[in-house]
């Protein structure tokens, strides 16, 4: 076995990984044409799912689920079943419906939302960073992202600023864009993110000091971290793109030097711990272009949040 492979399979145990996640859990699957009751049916059951649900009946609720995907496979039903599951305190059970009701979603809005309800069971199963990257990714995806969404992946960003981030949690976050949930949505991210659309990206809490290439005494240690992740034998050969970012205030042509300078501080402190990296790593600097939160009328925390390192996997 491979070190890819058994990154997936690792993957698979932690967090589920699509229908071979709902076999194993008994998790409903769209029975054989010959045998479905009808979607009418389905329909039906999926209506008494949502008035047990708004009886806060959440057992019942997802009875009923079960029977209306058994009926007819959809994407409300699946996404329901996920959030009834997710009531309950049911995370694999609610992660594998989550999936599935990605594959099946028919817009992108729509995968973008249980994307985002996914990276909320993650978090409630303490898997806090692999969270952050489900719902900065439901952000990317969702035209115009609603309130909640961008407020909950403000309060995890904000409460993981500050706290080491594992080399484990890394290549959890990594195999779920390249073997994962993200990897098998069929949907194309927004304008935005066009020039990083289909690649894997380590959003690692590693921030700079204000107007400097130092990075920060709360995130230095998570360097360690970050290279650990990418010469794990799983990126063998890889090569990464080093991006750096600035807050939005100050000029935008000194912010777009500084950016690259950030970049490069950071290239030069990965090889200088990590050698093989040497060759491997790429600069960019992205200023104040792509700001996690816009606006010059923040807190100092969120314009430390914006001052961020960025990794692409090429």
């Amino acid at each position: 076995m491979t070190a890819a492979q058994a990154l997936i399979r690792n993957r698979k145990r932690q967090i589920g990984c699509g229908i071979t996640l709902a076999i194993a859990m008994g998790l409903p699957q769209a029975l054989p044409a010959h045998a479905a009751i009808s979607c009418e049916e389905g329909k039906r059951y999926y209506d008494l799912a949502r008035k047990s649900g708004s009886e806060q009946d959440f057992a019942k609720a997802s009875h009923w689920l079960v029977k209306s995907t058994q009926a007819c496979a959809s994407y409300e039903a699946y996404h329901l079943l996920g959030t009834a599951y997710q009531k309950q305190r049911r995370l694999e059970e609610s992660l594998a419906a989550y999936e599935k009701a990605v594959e099946l979603a028919p817009e992108a809005d729509k995968a973008a939302i249980s994307v985002a309800r996914y990276g909320q069971v993650l978090a409630l199963n303490g898997q806090r960073y692999e969270a952050l990257t489900m719902l900065e990714r439901a952000i990317e995806m969702h035209s115009r992202p609603p309130s909640w969404l961008r407020k909950n992946a403000q309060e995890l960003d904000r409460s993981l600023a500050s706290k080491p981030v594992s080399g484990e949690s890394i290549k959890r976050s990594l195999a779920s864009q390249e073997f994962g949930l993200l990897s098998t949505s069929r949907f194309t991210r927004s304008e935005k993110a066009a020039e990083n659309a289909g690649k894997t990206k380590v959003g690692i809490p590693i921030n700079f000091e204000f107007n400097s290439t130092q990075m920060d005494n709360l995130t230095s240690a998570n360097m360690e971290q970050l290279g650990q992740a990418l010469t794990d034998d799983a990126y063998a050969g890889r090569t990464f793109t080093l991006v750096g970012h600035t807050d939005v205030r100050g000029d935008w042509g000194y912010n777009l030097k500084l950016s690259k300078r950030r970049a490069e501080a950071a290239r030069t402190a990965l090889i200088a711990a990590f050698p093989e990296l040497d060759g491997r790593l790429s600069v960019r600097g992205a200023g104040e272009e792509n700001p996690k939160y816009p606006g010059e009328a923040l807190s100092d925390e969120d314009h430390r949040l914006n001052r961020r390192l960025e990794v692409l996997v090429d």
